[in-house]
């Protein structure tokens, strides 16, 4: 399993408002699939995205016809907000790449990272 997180920060134009965004990419070896491995890789990446190092947005792409990993990143957090129609393959075809993001009031679990302080 390979959880990666890649962070940018940006501006508008004349704006002192910044905005942190990172997209989420996630691997796993088809022998640890099904295990719950993949929400909990998730989850602990979100938890360290927002309660850590306070991003705004965190995104990924899936292909449409991965049922069991749309299902993992929405138990996550996750929430669908478009498809790219076309973008993507899946096992010899085209197929749409569904876009997912998540907020920081979209992660309700406490921090198993950061200790909450008296």
């Amino acid at each position: 399993m390979i959880p990666m997180l890649a962070a940018r920060r940006s501006s508008g134009q004349g704006s002192e408002l910044q905005t942190a965004t990172a997209e989420f990419i996630l691997v796993i070896a088809p022998e640890a699939r099904g295990t719950g491995v993949g929400t909990t890789a998730t989850r602990l990446t979100l938890d360290y995205a927002f309660h850590l190092i306070g991003l705004d947005m965190v995104w990924l792409k899936v292909l449409e016809p991965n049922t069991a990993g749309r299902n993992a990143y929405a138990k996550a957090g996750f929430r669908e907000v478009g498809t790219m129609r076309s973008a993507g393959i899946w096992k010899g075809r085209r197929c749409g790449e569904v876009v997912m993001d998540a907020l920081p009031e979209d992660f309700p679990w406490p921090s198993v990272i950061v200790g909450t302080e008296d």
